[in-house]
């Protein structure tokens, strides 16, 4: 562009289009290749196109300008996605919680849950206490209890589906009663999504519809500020049998015993250090028994190799810990960016530094079986527990389990199917 727009005068109009033609078919061909003939589609006819190009913001914006959308329209035909945030809750055991990352307007759409139907969701994801494990648990065989995706599921009692809400941190919602709650779900009314017909299919049927034609929305019943933790009313019966728990809970768990989680370590270690594995090794709690292990967000600059001779004669490779590319140790303080894909399982070697300097760890990162290497420098926030799969609390035979209830006013009467002949709930029957 400026070459044509510095010469293309002085040369003339039939030189400049001769250049112009030089360069979409000689020059393209040497350096774009086989991408050669899609290169040349994006260029205009004439060397007199390639300004109002540069003035479009680019080829495809030229030649697809439908594609830009304000924001009136993004909001009428789509969702935002980011107007939750994860962090821990303020309600009394109940972990995390989503809260609102800007203002949100009473009426407001505050996430959309697109529904995955299961049908026969009670029995399907019921489980039975095996002989084996009851005699670990110290359990009878054959005791009931449901897998810790039923305590999401929405239910309706007059149905035999569950209804899983696969919505982007919609997990974290907590329960906030009738007079804390401030969103309540609600259809979606967006023209894309063939909800109406959805609502007329039998329950067997369910599993032919996608999450797009099955999307409740959660709206703001009033306003709220940037923040502020987003509650549901999960119902009645929730509350009861939370309640029921509750009261129970001191006799049913008198005798038991349980390790820390993920979460309680990382509250504790948030400041404290963590320990090496010489100052883990005189623990009380077996090794087995732990809920947690220590996981590490390893970056490391392989052409910066050192080597540590080891007492036994032979040398291990150290490296430097590095940080993020992009956001540098900025990133670790997000949670979700801690869980990616530089996370592996550790362990500390050594320790220095304090509260106030910040303490650096060596560790040796579980990378795969045979090579053995050790990472310096490593940050305390590239440090973090993570829980071991099915060893938390929330695994045990007597942690709570229960269903959100689907709201009566909006749940289809074509879904109902647990409605006897003489009209009365058949769900205990089953």
């Amino acid at each position: 562009v400026e070459f044509f727009n510095k010469h293309a005068e002085s040369i003339g109009e039939k030189a400049a289009n001769e250049v112009y033609e030089f360069m979409k078919k000689d020059v393209l061909d040497l350096t774009a290749e086989k991408r050669a003939p899609a290169a040349r589609s994006l260029l205009p006819d004439t060397y007199h196109g390639l300004q109002e190009i540069i003035d479009s913001g680019g080829s495809a914006l030229f030649s697809n300008p439908e594609v830009v959308k304000d924001l009136d329209w993004l909001k009428m035909n789509g969702y935002c996605q980011d107007n939750l945030v994860a962090g821990i809750s303020a309600i009394e055991h109940a972990g995390r919680g989503a809260f609102t990352s800007r203002d949100m307007k009473k009426g407001e759409v505050v996430a959309p849950i697109p529904l995955v139907a299961l049908n026969q969701g009670r029995s399907a994801l019921s489980m039975m206490e095996s002989e084996e494990d009851a005699e670990e648990h110290g359990t009878e065989a054959g005791a009931r209890t449901h897998q810790l995706l039923y305590n999401y599921m929405l239910e309706h009692p007059q149905s035999s589906a569950l209804f899983l809400p696969a919505g982007g941190l919609t997990f974290n919602i907590n329960h906030g009663g009738k007079k804390k709650a401030n969103v309540k779900m609600m259809w979606s009314t967006k023209e894309w999504s063939n909800g109406e017909a959805a609502r007329e299919f039998g329950v067997n049927d369910l599993s032919l519809v996608g999450p797009v034609d099955m999307i409740l929305e959660l709206v703001a019943t009033r306003p709220m500020k940037k923040g502020e933790e987003v509650l549901l009313d999960y119902g009645d019966d929730w509350a009861k049998a939370w309640d029921e728990h509750v009261s129970k809970w001191d006799e049913v768990t008198k005798d038991a015993t349980y390790a820390k989680s993920a979460m309680t370590l990382n509250e504790i270690h948030r400041v404290q250090p963590f320990p090496t594995s010489d100052e883990t090794k005189d623990d009380d709690e077996d090794e087995e028994e732990k809920a947690a292990l220590i996981a590490c967000q390893v970056l490391y600059d392989e052409d910066k190799i050192e080597r540590r001779r080891n007492q036994d004669g032979t040398r291990t490779k150290v490296y430097p810990w590095i940080p993020h590319p992009v956001a540098g140790e900025v990133l670790l303080k997000s949670e979700s960016a801690f869980r990616g894909i530089n996370r592996v399982g550790c362990d500390i070697l050594e320790r220095s530094g304090d509260e106030k300097s910040g303490y650096k760890y060596v560790v040796q990162p579980h990378i795969k079986e045979g090579l053995a290497i050790l990472v310096k420098n490593v940050p305390h926030d590239a440090i973090r527990y993570v829980d071991k799969p099915y060893k938390s609390a929330q695994h045990e035979l007597s942690a709570f389990r229960h269903t959100i209830q689907f709201p009566d006013d909006i749940f289809p009467k074509a879904w109902e199917d647990l409605v006897g002949e003489e009209g009365h709930d058949t769900r205990d029957e089953l």
